[in-house]
């Protein structure tokens, strides 16, 4: 019934395969989803006025 993944994937050397093709796309996603933000503050112009 299943005609996606696992169906292109009939052994577990495949399956297993997949997974971790999975895994890695997932942790760059949340990686780069906590490292682009603080990127993005650390790069932005100071907006403090001098001490006079």
């Amino acid at each position: 019934m299943l005609k996606g993944v696992y169906a292109m994937t009939k052994t577990d050397l495949g399956r297993t395969i997949v997974a971790i093709a999975c895994t890695i796309v997932m942790s760059a996603t949340c990686l780069l989803g906590a490292v682009g933000p603080a990127n993005a503050v650390a790069s932005a112009p100071a907006t403090a006025r001098p001490i006079a």
